[in-house]
């Protein structure tokens, strides 16, 4: 068993003297298979998530410590759920400011899910999602973080993500794309509340943040500019980046914050030294991304390191795997001492595995010639 969290702990601190840690999220590949009750090829056959890192040699970013954290509600809220038929569930949350309900849709081939109907659509929708959000507060609980790193020990340093920022919430959790777009302009005085309400509420996530043995955060946002056009992301994303990085990084106890951002970027890229951010999680090169690996570094500079890096559709077969090591030793030249190497975003149900322990070897020989 490899001891990956101390390389680990030593990039997000600032000491791992050029060394990179190789941390690529292979979930979806994994759990497709037990979705398909497939099983995992050989030598790999038989083996749980947890022995397939250690198999492969490299570590995992755990972010089953969000388990570790427990969300109180108020006392009026109390969920429950209508079956509508073999795929699809009616979800409702049920306060004392009214009742909302959504639609949730299994897929027929894995695990996801995905919103039909969203939690929000009109303003006194939006009034009772104001008022979970207010009366919401946060626990850490740290038996359940011992807990888990009983399940994956030093494999790599436990982290969460944290609810997402502003307008990405609205896209993804509560009103989806269309209806947070027309919002914005139909009720943008109750939008701007809703805002509010809910950046009182991740300082609170915060303060319990502060509570815990977590040593890295991440902003779970999902940015992708394609929906988020700059004059967006400079009115509603910056500003609460701003603001969540002044507390994560106070004198007496700062974190490393990372940001997922897993679309195009071109648009934003140029923010990214504003922000505040020590990283950017799953920014995505060509020939996948809509920007190259040099571009990425002009745009981080020499204060945001890079988490991940490698497109992940250079997984599958039908690219030379030669286009890996080329994007690796790149990777390495220009962010080598900031660079915790992954897949951007995810290696795919159709991508090979064996690819994923070919990049361990390309840094185990970089490693031991540090």
């Amino acid at each position: 068993m490899r001891n990956h969290i101390d390389l680990n702990r030593d990039i997000v601190h600032g000491r791992a003297n050029g060394r990179v840690l190789w941390q690529p999220r292979i979930q979806c590949w994994y759990y497709d298979r037990m979705y398909r009750h497939e099983p995992l090829p050989a030598p790999y056959t038989g083996l749980d998530l947890r022995g397939l890192y250690e198999a492969l040699g490299c570590s995992n970013r755990i972010y089953d410590y969000n388990e570790a954290v427990r969300v109180i509600e108020d006392p009026s809220v109390r969920t429950y759920e209508k079956q509508i038929d073999e795929l699809r569930t009616q979800c409702f949350i049920e306060t004392a400011a009214g009742t909302i309900d959504c639609v949730v849709r299994k897929n027929s081939s894995n695990y996801g899910t995905y919103c039909e109907k969203w939690w929000v659509e009109t303003q006194k929708d939006l009034e009772v999602q104001m008022f979970i959000e207010a009366n919401r507060r946060f626990e850490w609980r740290q038996e359940k973080y011992d807990e888990i790193y009983a399940r994956w020990g030093e494999n790599g340093l436990g982290s969460i993500f944290f609810p997402r920022v502003s307008v990405q919430a609205l896209f993804h959790e509560t009103m989806g794309i269309e209806g947070t777009i027309y919002a914005l302009y139909d009720m943008p005085d109750a939008v701007e509340e809703y805002l509010k309400v809910r950046r009182a509420s991740h300082d609170r996530f915060i303060e319990m943040i502060r509570t815990s043995c977590l040593e890295w955060i991440n902003f779970g946002d999902n940015i992708h500019c394609g929906v988020l056009p700059p004059d967006l992301f400079e009115k509603y994303v910056l500003p609460e980046y701003q603001h969540r990085n002044e507390l994560l990084h106070r004198p007496d106890k700062s974190y490393y914050t990372f940001a997922h951002w897993d679309g195009d970027v071109r648009g934003i890229l140029k923010y990214a030294k504003e922000t505040g951010l020590d990283g950017i999680e799953a920014l995505t090169p060509k020939p996948q991304g809509d920007v190259t690996i040099e571009e990425i570094k002009e745009g981080l500079g020499d204060q945001v390191g890079l988490v991940d890096g490698i497109a992940a559709i250079l997984f599958d077969e039908i690219y030379p795997i030669e286009m890996i090591e080329e994007q690796v030793r790149k990777l390495i030249d220009l962010f080598a001492g900031k660079l915790i190497l992954g897949i951007s975003d995810e290696m795919s149900s159709t991508g090979n595995i064996d690819r994923v322990k070919y990049v361990t070897e390309l840094i185990d020989r970089y490693n031991a010639s540090c």
